[in-house]
């Protein structure tokens, strides 16, 4: 089935929605809120899934994921961080890349690291940490 696009107002980015690709069903009544997202990315270039999950289905596809992590080869000695840590890493996926099947089955995904605020108007600024005088006592 093809993920479908919709808005309510096709003049506002802001309104686009779109459908959960959460591999074993989603569990939010609403279609996916880009501001409220988290992209992935396919092994394969014929998937026809969306390719973003509501953040709620995403913590539970991730929690899938470091469970068959716990119960897999080397990772089954990693410490519960080593394995948040390493889990959509190089180091990590090649152990659990199995359990991320995607529903069209015809790839797998992978939390897109590379994600950007795309929709997000405000220009990120970094702060710099400024030098503070310190005073000493005599």
């Amino acid at each position: 089935s093809q993920s479908v696009l919709f808005s309510s107002n096709s003049d506002e980015v802001d309104d686009i929605f779109i459908t959960c690709c959460a591999p074993n069903g989603c569990t939010v009544p609403s279609p996916v809120n880009l501001h409220q997202s988290v992209k992935l990315t396919s092994s394969s270039d014929q998937c026809v899934c969306s390719l973003f999950m509501h953040s709620e289905c995403f913590e539970q596809f991730e929690e899938s994921v470091l469970q068959y992590l716990k119960l897999s080869g080397r990772a089954r000695s990693w410490s519960e961080k080593q394995r948040r840590q390493n889990i959509w890493s190089k180091r990590g996926y090649d152990l659990a890349f199995k359990a991320c099947l995607c529903k069209c089955k015809k790839g797998f995904l992978k939390k897109d690291l590379d994600q950007v605020e795309e929709f997000d108007h405000v220009p990120v600024t970094k702060s710099k940490k400024k030098k503070v005088p310190t005073a000493t006592l005599r």
